[in-house]
């Protein structure tokens, strides 16, 4: 149950119809695979978005380490019948029957330095993968592969955790988790886009901490730094409002505010709504808040690297 903080509304709606500019633009999408049906259950949603933004997908694949001790014949082999697999896969399977794909097969194990020059290489935009680890069993939690993904790659990464029956990516409903400390400036592109090419909804949460016993010190700190200023803080709704009448505008964006502990409140909001995406933004590593919301979150997630 949801705890608002007393003496505030807990939602505020904004809703200005003019025209808003496109910021982020996606062109090549990476598409991670292991082979297993899991993996493949994001194809479709790699799919949607390369069709409404007119991309490429590139359908990659980390081997794995090769046992050293296999003649070298059979390594070759190894790598070839893999090789054909993944053509195979990019040419066949049904989701890919109205898109370009390009297979990529690299014949290392995965490390963070090998996914950035990957993306470097292959100017990527976007990367997808599906909520599991390389053997493609269903795991409570993030597989260790997709979250290692997710923790350093440098560019937006869109984990596909469908709701019910869906196949394809259609973030109607948008949650996004934001202290409001800071302009909200490595969403607001994704943003942008996800409102012109899918009409989304975006509903902004701030979470107050719980109060602590310091709490009164520090709010007649701020409170005299304030007065000596001449001018009172900013409040959250303040914020808000400067951020919907300029760069949020022409945006359906709405603001809620509660009490709490602002992972697990994050992820209760997206199953109350209940949300299509939780978009966040995440520093190099992931930041408590993004990581959990990454791990338990019961709907798609896209990560937003922050300068």
């Amino acid at each position: 149950m949801l705890c608002h903080r007393p003496g505030r509304d807990h939602r505020t709606t904004i809703r200005i119809n003019s025209p808003i500019e496109e910021t982020m633009n996606i062109r090549h999408i990476l598409l991670m695979t292991d082979f297993s049906e899991i993996a493949r259950s994001a194809y479709a949603s790699a799919v949607n978005v390369a069709s409404k933004l007119d991309a490429m997908i590139h359908l990659t694949h980390f081997t794995g380490v090769v046992p050293s001790l296999l003649p070298q014949r059979d390594r070759d082999q190894h790598f070839e019948n893999l090789a054909q697999a993944l053509s195979s896969e990019a040419c066949t399977h049904p989701s890919f029957a109205s898109v370009d794909v390009t297979p990529h097969l690299i014949r290392k194990r995965w490390t963070r330095s090998r996914q950035r020059a990957l993306e470097d290489e292959l100017e990527i935009d976007l990367v997808v993968i599906s909520p599991t680890g390389r053997t493609g069993i269903p795991l409570a939690l993030l597989g260790s592969f997709a979250d290692r993904v997710i923790r350093h790659s440098s560019k937006p990464v869109l984990l596909f955790r469908p709701r019910g029956n869906a196949t394809t990516f259609d973030p109607q409903s948008v949650l996004v988790p934001h202290d409001f400390y800071d302009p909200p400036t490595a969403v607001l592109p994704a943003m942008g886009l996800l409102s012109k090419h899918f009409d989304s909804r975006f509903r902004f949460v701030h979470v107050y901490q719980p109060p602590t016993s310091n709490d009164d010190h520090v709010r007649g700190w701020i409170e005299s730094i304030s007065h000596s200023r001449g001018a009172a803080m900013p409040t959250v709704e303040d914020r808000f409002a400067k951020l919907a009448h300029g760069p949020l505008a022409g945006l359906d964006v709405t603001l809620e505010t509660c009490q709490g502990i602002p992972a697990l409140q994050a992820v209760q909001r997206a199953n109350d709504l209940p949300a299509d995406l939780v978009l966040i933004g995440k520093f190099d590593g992931l930041g408590g808040v993004a990581r959990h919301v990454v791990r338990e979150a019961p709907c798609s997630v896209l990560t937003v690297p922050k300068s």
